[in-house]
């Protein structure tokens, strides 16, 4: 396990872990104040002994009068400094007398940013009311892979997973909505026309995956399945009937993966938000996706069964990463590739389950492993799990090798170990890691005790054997026959 002394200078210490945050975000929607306003107490848990704890921010502005840290048992802490460390986005405050080893702490901070259109973090978007031709303002969250430090002073590693409670403050004209479901809302004191909304506390999960938004969104509510799920669908008003769709297909996916991974969905609703102006396809936030609207709304009199296909894939996609990468995290983002090949792989076997009648998984084998055979070979690809190091590497290894590549990974051992070994192997995983992080050899663990279990492999043999050489460097083996 790493150490604080063994990390890069960019990396968090894990002397400092948080457990809870209780973050409330006041919204300004107005076109001569897009702003917010925020406080967050961080409950913190101590490993050893340290003066410092550093918390990713990035273009927040921090009211240091309201900086504090209070022992669990009540007393503060004086604070001797406070100061941001630009390069590596961090936050940092130094106490006057050490934390100490075993002992949780409470870390709050008050800060304010602005609402821009930049698409990360926090950010404002807009549509135009056909009706009244006026425009309505929304904001909305984006933050994989490391831009929840620009909502708000956090630990931003997917490896810093702790539970959140969320309050959101706005005009009463509008609706917020978050994570989990909305618990109650009061009126905002010594603000007229202004509400509280809070919401349930969430359970364990990482930074990336927390969202919430602030809009005049309606929705269309999916029937309810036997999970007892609340689904809905969420859009502008004049586009709304064209949530149908998603509506549908949405909660049967759901139930499919249920079903695949023998773990049910552990969260009580599941939203599908379409945003106006959003900066990739979707993003899996946990409970609340978000989506470019053409990834997810759609009419069915006038839309190309090409494209229906696309829609379904990607809704399919996102709703498989509320197992992979939400349940089960990995450790660090040089495992990326174990969340989102699984998610394709899983939405290639939840759409033909849906609509057998489109034969899209054999159609979508063959022109991604075309696609996949054409990127491996060039000399710029890279391993399906490849070392990251600095976050703004990051997005670099979200393309067709860490997707595609490590969808037809998963499938062809689902083929050499056989569908019950595999099932088993990843529904064992997933029991084994939830709401925790894990690493690409975690996953080799669980599917070779079941295929010993089953005799699929030799005893002497193991999954990682076989797979290392798949995962660990690039191209494919070349096979010459004369």
């Amino acid at each position: 396990m790493a150490t604080s002394s063994t990390l890069a200078v960019y990396r968090l210490p894990v002397n400092i872990v948080p457990t809870h945050y209780d973050l409330d975000i006041i919204t300004f929607l107005e076109p001569d104040n897009f702003s917010f306003q925020g406080n967050v107490k961080i409950k913190v848990k101590c490993s050893q002994a340290t003066d410092v704890i550093k918390v990713h921010a990035r273009d927040l502005v921090f009211d240091k009068e309201k900086i504090s840290v209070t022992a669990d048992a009540g007393n503060s802490l004086d604070i001797a400094d406070s100061y941001i460390d630009t390069e590596n986005e961090f936050y940092v405050v130094k106490t006057k007398e050490p934390l100490k080893d075993g002992e949780l702490y409470f870390l709050n901070l008050s800060f304010h940013g602005l609402l821009q259109e930049n698409l990360i973090g926090y950010y404002r978007s807009y549509y135009i009311d056909p009706e009244t031709n006026t425009t309505k303002w929304l904001t909305v969250t984006h933050f994989e892979p490391s831009d929840a430090r620009q909502a708000f002073p956090c630990f931003d590693e997917p490896g810093m997973k702790a539970t959140f409670t969320i309050r959101l403050a706005h005009k009463d004209n509008y609706k917020s909505i978050s994570n989990m479901p909305l618990k109650n809302t009061t009126s905002f004191e010594d603000k007229p026309g202004w509400v509280w909304d809070e919401f349930e506390t969430t359970v364990p999960m990482s930074t990336y995956l927390v969202a919430y938004m602030v809009s005049e969104f309606e929705f269309q509510q999916s029937e309810t399945m036997s999970n007892n799920v609340l689904f809905r669908v969420w859009t502008h008003r004049d586009v709304l009937h064209q949530t149908k769709f998603a509506s549908r297909v949405g909660p049967r996916f759901l139930s499919f993966y249920e079903d695949f991974f023998d773990v049910k969905y552990p969260l009580p609703k599941q939203d599908l938000l379409a945003i106006p102006d959003f900066k990739i396809g979707a993003m899996e936030n946990w409970g609340i996706i978000t989506f470019r609207e053409v990834a997810v709304l759609m009419d069915e009199k006038e839309t190309s069964s090409r494209a229906k296909l696309r829609i379904a894939n990607v809704i399919a996609h996102e709703l498989a990463h509320m197992w992979f990468g939400n349940l089960v995290t990995m450790q660090w983002w040089t495992d990326l590739w174990l969340k989102e090949g699984f998610a394709t792989y899983m939405a290639g076997l939840s759409v033909h389950h849906e609509f057998p009648e489109w034969n899209s998984l054999d159609e979508s084998a063959l022109s991604d492993l075309l696609n996949v055979f054409n990127l491996d070979s060039l000399k710029s690809s890279h391993p399906v799990s490849v070392p990251i190091g600095h976050p703004n590497e990051i997005m670099q290894i979200f393309d067709a090798i860490s997707y595609d590549k490590g969808s037809f990974l998963l499938r062809m051992m689902s083929l050499f170990l056989g569908e019950k070994v595999f099932k088993t192997g990843v529904s064992e995983y997933l029991k084994k890691h939830k709401y925790g992080n894990a690493e690409q050899d975690d996953l080799w663990d669980s599917l070779t005790e079941q295929a010993h279990k089953y005799n699929a492999l030799p005893s002497e043999l193991s999954v990682k054997q076989i797979m290392d050489t798949w995962t660990l460097q690039t191209g494919y083996p070349l096979i010459t026959v004369t």
